[in-house]
């Protein structure tokens, strides 16, 4: 996990994080966490600290307190995020122990916490609800808990938030509870070795009554830090089905929906479509504790997406970026044979050698190089450390707008690594059209290939919606409004009512002081009142792509539970106009434990955070015309609203907690230095020596001057034999690996005690070694070619790095195949070893053993029936090879292919 953060003396340090306990409840298809970090200051001052947390982007981040060493729990409130910054910093300047929650990104929360006593122990309790994504197979779910936040690269949003990893003592504790509604066949853990026990927790009311076999008991716990995710993957029968379940307020009058399926339906095939993977080779994809580490899982993904590829009418490309884009050929080719073996050797030799994570730059290139005149899918590669989250939003967005019906851009994720930002890969998928998905170390990932180019194959479903059954005149009753401004201006505006006369001499008014003072200045703007909630609140608003195989959730808030329907109607189009429907019954939930009165109820929760994210996207009806601060101001004050409503923590909101049970004994702050609104991206975001500063000051108060730093020289040029830098960015703004540069930091601090980090993390540190080279960490630009830089993207030059010979018999098996589907006879060696070619030829039927090409086709009826005796559990992982090959026996046999298939089985 992170350690609480503080600055003193030149250097940065932690407070000692001794445990760390996650407690989950997984009901059905969500789950509930409750993170406690216990914490020791164990130096001899009062500490003012800050740590970065990671959460799933799909979370609603609705809990937070603060347990004192004496049990004293202060539970936080949710203030809007300006109020709740001068809450805090007020409770810390007045010597009381506080602490702030805020968004740092949609998957990483900062928080600080001030006035920590010399030898006081502090808990955090954060609690936060999550829907559960698909797991390997469609009646599986998956369950993670995000060990760290990915060191990204580029500028941070909203401020400072360097974070290294806690003390390797530091105690870590899971236990999980889950409940499904059916009985539960298997759980499974790919990332930690973890004890299982069935039937229900003991402490669960009437537990003795409860089906056994729909609730499991998983626990693990280590002395050492967890240094990666934990993933859980849970089968149950009908975790496909569709479902609509029903959770009514405890308090209020309102009803929340939660409608999730895992379509099954055929469409015909997208035709002659273009396919483009892009392949993240930042420096971080090198990073695993074993093995190949994330870009080998990245070729690995590769051999099975290009042998999956229609065999007609594609065409398709492979870039890579990093701080660089290179790509194997200037603009798509056909596929072919000869093209399939030219991308498998460039693939085998990709390596994770070039520095930074320029995403929004990867993605512009690629969309300027598509074929226009066919629909195009985007296969991105990633394991998303980067924090140009805006940018490659503003990306997307403008490829899919450039798409028609029947020519769509849309772009598909596979986030590799433990710790790839969800908030990254969720949001390309989501803005583009298309899914994410993501594979671990130890994870099966195959399958999730075959689930993204089957979702790619699938014509998109348009104008998909949710039908409660309300009249259009019922449901849109209440919607009409007037917008308001909340509070009156601070100046009288009335020219009816009489105004006071002034004062020709004021003794208080100088007339020489500076014109420029705020009595000159123009009032703020009147805070705005949004309008009332609609009847009903969609969240998403436009719901998300419907592809087979692949999870569909989706919530609504209804105002009146009166107006709950005993059937929701999911309805779409395609761009032909054909019409889909589907019916699901409504059900109350009926799930319940002991916990749940300590939660907000979870299915508002997430509904809320949905809809909160469809204000941030701009989607939604508050636009006000040719006023875009007014609607801007509106949108924030109806996010505000709906954080305040169901406690939820965003980009609006945050959770304050201020301890006033010491009013009369003030914890003595002895140095204070102020964090400025734009502080260092790659340092610390707390400071010590009993500094009160929370991660932005907004008010005026005593602090040490700011220093000046030079700037470090540039590297000097590398040997004219270093690798060229095809397409050479601007400088970034590097956030370096800081576990690896701490102790550093720590001996050759080139600032003092007394003045604020640096503008620039590298800036401040004064390392003697030169910049990190082209395989270095994200963030280290590689060696500059000794002609300069060039300002343009160039085809690729090949790799001299060899291939890695494969060591998973899929992946083996499917480098035998060719574009046509059929199989090389040399992939008998791995499917039939004992027997020679000729002794599987005479098991044909006689028409075809003196057949030209009677080897291939043997080897590719025999290539079937292997996966179907023998890896009959992948048949996700290797099903559209197989239509492929299938396909191709059809064509050189006729009907009796799958005869011949079963000759061999």
């Amino acid at each position: 996990m992170h350690g609480l953060i503080y600055y003193i003396d030149g250097a940065t340090d932690t407070v000692d994080l001794e445990r760390v306990t996650a407690k989950a409840t997984l009901i059905d298809l969500s789950a509930r966490v409750q993170v406690t970090q216990t914490y020791h200051n164990d130096s001899p001052t009062t500490l003012s600290c800050s740590y970065m947390f990671p959460v799933p982007a799909r979370s609603a981040v609705c809990g937070f307190a603060m347990v004192k060493q004496d049990g004293t729990r202060v539970v936080g409130v949710v203030q809007e995020k300006e109020e709740a910054r001068v809450t805090y910093d007020d409770a810390v300047q007045e010597g009381k122990l506080a602490s702030l929650t805020e968004q740092a990104s949609p998957d990483s929360f900062v928080c600080s916490v001030g006035n920590v006593l010399p030898k006081e122990t502090v808990k955090i309790e954060l609690a936060y609800v999550t829907e559960l994504t698909e797991g390997d197979t469609s009646d599986s779910i998956r369950f993670h808990i995000p060990a760290i936040v990915g060191q990204r690269y580029g500028q941070q949003p909203l401020f400072g938030g360097a974070h290294i990893p806690s003390s390797s003592k530091t105690a870590f504790e899971f236990s999980a509870s889950i409940e499904a509604a059916s009985a539960i066949t298997k759980v499974a853990s790919p990332s930690h070795p973890v004890s299982l026990e069935l039937g229900p927790d003991p402490s669960l009311p009437h537990a003795k009554d409860l089906p056994i076999a729909n609730y499991a008991r998983v626990s693990f716990s280590t002395s050492t830090t967890l240094e990666k995710d934990i993933v859980l993957t849970v089968h149950a029968s009908g975790l496909d089905q569709p479902r609509c379940v029903a959770e009514l307020h405890p308090t209020d009058k309102s009803a929340a929906v939660s409608l999730t399926l895992v379509p099954r339906f055929k469409l015909p095939e997208v035709e002659g479509q273009e396919y483009i993977f892009l392949v993240d080779r930042s420096g971080s994809m090198g990073a695993w504790s074993e093995g190949e580490g994330r870009i080998g899982m990245a070729r690995k993904a590769l051999v099975v997406l290009l042998r999956s590829l229609p065999s007609t009418g594609t065409s398709f490309n492979i870039a890579s970026f990093g701080n660089n884009v290179e790509s194997l050929w200037p603009s798509s080719q056909p596929y072919n044979q000869s093209t399939l073996d030219t991308a498998t050797k460039h693939v085998d030799a990709l390596g994770a050698n070039l520095g930074g994570t320029e995403t929004r730059k990867a993605l512009d290139y690629v969309f300027q190089s598509r074929t226009k005149s066919k629909p195009t899918s985007v296969f991105v590669l990633t394991d998303g450390d980067a924090w140009d989250l805006d940018g490659v939003i503003s990306s997307v967005k403008s490829a899919v707008a450039s798409g028609t019906p029947d020519k769509p851009v849309r772009c598909f994720v596979l986030g590799i690594g433990n710790d790839a930002s969800t908030a990254m890969c969720e949001s390309i998928a989501r803005h583009g059209g298309g899914i994410a998905q993501y594979v671990v170390d130890g994870d099966s990932f195959t399958g999730k290939t075959a689930r993204l180019l089957k979702a790619a194959r699938t014509p998109p479903i348009v104008n998909a919606r949710l039908d409660f059954g309300l009249k259009e005149e019922e449901e849109h009753a209440e919607e009409d409004f007037e917008l308001v401004e909340g509070a009156a201006p601070a100046y009288e505006t009335s020219q009816d009512k009489e105004k006071a006369p002034t004062n020709l001499f004021d003794s208080s008014v100088d007339p020489l002081a500076d014109t420029d003072s705020s009595a000159s200045k123009p009032p703020p703007a009147p805070p705005v009142k949004p309008p009332p909630p609609p009847r009903i609140q969609q969240a998403p608003r436009d719901l998300s792509p419907l592809y087979p195989g692949s999870r569909l959730h989706a919530y609504a808030i209804l105002k009146s539970a009166k107006d709950l329907p005993e059937t929701v109607f999911l309805r779409g189009e395609l761009a032909s106009g054909q019409k889909l429907e589907l019916a699901v019954p409504v059900v109350r939930s009926q799930l319940a434990t002991v916990e749940s009165s300590n939660f907000p109820p979870p299915i508002h929760t997430i509904a809320a955070r949905k809809l909160i994210q469809d204000l941030e996207d701009g989607k939604h009806d508050l636009g006000v015309k040719d006023d875009l601060d007014l609607t801007k101001r509106t949108v924030e004050a109806a996010a505000v609203r709906l954080g305040k409503t169901y406690s939820l923590a965003s980009s609006q909101t945050s959770f304050v907690a201020v301890d006033e049970s010491e009013k009369d004994k003030p914890r003595k702050a002895t140095q204070y230095q102020v964090i400025y609104d734009s502080p260092p991206h790659g340092g610390a975001v707390a400071f010590g020596g009993a500094a009160p500063a929370g991660p932005h000051m907004r008010r005026s108060r005593m602090a040490t001057p700011m220093s000046t730093f030079a700037a470090i020289p540039p590297p000097p040029p590398a040997p004219a034999s270093a690798v060229p830098v095809v397409f050479a960015p601007a400088p970034a703004q590097a956030q370096p690996r800081f576990g690896r540069m701490m102790k550093a930091v720590k001996s050759a601090s080139p600032f003092g005690s007394s003045a604020p980090p640096p503008t620039d993390a590298m800036q401040a540190m004064s390392l003697t070694h030169a910049a990190p080279s082209a395989a270095g960490i994200d963030g280290g630009a590689p060696p500059l070619p000794a002609g300069g830089l060039f300002n343009q993207y160039a085809h690729s030059p090949e790799q001299p790095e060899p291939a890695a010979t494969p060591t998973d018999p899929l992946d083996a098996i499917a480098r035998h195949q060719s574009f046509d589907g059929s199989f090389n006879p040399a992939v008998l060696a791995l499917c039939a070893p004992s027997a020679s070619v000729d002794e599987l030829v005479q098991k044909l039927p006689p028409s075809l053993q003196e057949k030209e090409g009677k080897e291939k086709l043997v080897a590719t009826a025999v290539v079937l029936a292997y996966w179907k005796r023998e890896m009959r559990d992948r048949e996700e992982e290797w099903e559209a090879m197989a239509e492929k090959a299938l396909a191709y026996l059809r064509s050189e046999a006729g009907d009796v292919a799958a005869e011949i298939v079963a000759l061999f089985a």
